[in-house]
């Protein structure tokens, strides 16, 4: 019984370590140019935690990235509440693009992101008669 307990617990202190460190795969997206899509992200206002691109995207990139978070006040504004940011991917022209975005404390440099979404955009011409 001892063996067992002893696997049991450091089968516990892996299985965080190992989840960690499987990051999701890339969402893809598919769109035509002036095309755009939305995702909502999650967060809690007042833990110091902003979404924001991992990398800046070239000038000439066949996508525009916006994100926007607005903190309501309402009878239940508290620090911790969720507040929904919503991250919009624009086509711009035909190309390929992949964009990170990263849920990050902007002072704590050097450390990993508490979350992170991936999204590999691809943008095509408009299709003919549209």
């Amino acid at each position: 019984m001892k063996t067992f307990k002893s696997f049991l617990v450091a089968a516990m202190a892996v299985l965080p370590l190992m989840a960690a460190e499987v990051p999701n795969p890339p969402t893809p997206v598919n769109l035509q140019v002036g095309q755009k899509t939305t995702v909502m992200l999650d967060s809690n206002a007042g833990t110091g935690y902003v979404w924001q691109l991992a990398d800046e995207l070239p000038a000439d990139a066949p996508v525009r990235v916006s994100l926007f978070g607005a903190v309501q006040e309402t009878d239940s504004f508290c620090c911790g509440f969720p507040v929904p940011v919503t991250l919009t991917i624009t086509g711009q022209k035909p190309g390929k693009a992949l964009v990170r975005v990263v849920y990050v404390r902007p002072w704590e440099k050097g450390k990993a992101p508490a979350k992170q979404e991936v999204f590999k955009v691809r943008v095509t011409a408009p299709k003919a008669g549209k």
